[in-house]
């Protein structure tokens, strides 16, 4: 037995196509909008304390770098290692350098008041001899010899003790002067290489802050760059945006048409075939057959 066609025929709602044309032509409105860039400032530029700091920053580094540390500690490693100096020996020394200006007027008073004492006791023999009755005699002058020899012999250990004190004194000043000369050639090389290394700490202490300032300065730099590339990313962003801006809209577009959720209403019917519709005859016949063969009641 053979079957019977059937067709099946799909449709929206009524509401539901209305608002899909009208979410269309919104859709094609907005997708249809021109590009329009954005030309307002996106870069904000330095302040004047910024310019300011910048100045100042540029300044300290070229004064900084007028001095180039670098020649001088060339020129401290370049240098001959310090040597003790020679000092002459007590042998080759003046001694007279070293006496007292004044010994001589010391001397020469210690004299003077000796022939005083001499003349004191001169006189004395002259009144003994007179005395005596023996004035102007050799009794007179053997008087006054022997009263000044003790005088003579006094000036002469006097003038031999102050000479040779003074001397000892030149003697002891020379001494101490070439000691203190042999410690100072001793420690001059040990002095003159602590300030060497005192020279050559200060020539790095400017060769850190050049670097300091050098780092400054590039700072400084980077934030110009940055600024710069900032502006540069700009119109290129802008240049983006208008690339992507086809495909946006087209987007939109897709979204009105296909975005919208959909109410099928479905309809099915079925066409019966010549054998379904003789069978269907068929039993009409029958069921009519057996009412009316029913005896009434």
């Amino acid at each position: 037995m053979s079957k019977g066609k059937s067709t099946q025929s799909v449709s929206l709602p009524a509401y539901q196509e209305a608002q899909a044309k009208e979410l269309f032509q919104a859709g094609k409105q907005l997708a249809g909008q021109p590009f329009v860039p954005y030309t307002g400032p996106r870069v904000a530029g330095f302040n004047p304390d910024q310019l300011r700091q910048f100045q100042a920053t540029r300044g300290l580094f070229e004064t900084g770098m007028e001095f180039d540390p670098l020649t001088g500690l060339q020129s401290l490693a370049q240098q001959e290692a310090p040597q003790m100096g020679q000092v002459g020996s007590l042998l080759g020394a003046d001694i007279g350098a070293y006496q007292s200006p004044y010994q001589q007027q010391v001397i020469d008073q210690s004299m003077a008041d000796i022939q005083r004492q001499a003349d004191i006791a001169r006189g004395q023999a002259q009144s003994r001899a007179i005395g005596a009755g023996a004035f102007g005699g050799s009794r007179s002058a053997l008087l006054e010899g022997e009263s000044q020899r003790p005088f003579i012999e006094q000036m002469a250990r006097t003038s031999a003790a102050l000479r040779q004190a003074g001397f000892e004194q030149a003697q002891r000043a020379a001494e101490s002067d070439i000691a203190r000369q042999q410690q100072m050639a001793m420690f001059a090389p040990e002095l003159e290489l602590r300030a060497r290394q005192q020279q050559a700490g200060l020539l790095g202490g400017v060769g850190s802050i050049q670097q300091q300032r050098l780092g400054q300065l590039g700072q400084i730099g980077l934030q110009q760059q940055r600024l710069q590339q900032g502006a540069l990313d700009v119109p290129y962003g802008e240049f983006q945006r208008a690339l992507g801006y086809g495909p946006q809209q087209l987007g939109l577009l897709s979204q009105a048409v296909y975005g919208q959720p959909q109410n099928v209403a479905t309809t099915k019917s079925t066409s019966p075939s010549f054998l379904d519709r003789v069978s269907g005859a068929t039993d009409l016949y029958t069921t009519l057959s057996d009412v009316f063969a029913q005896p009434p009641a």
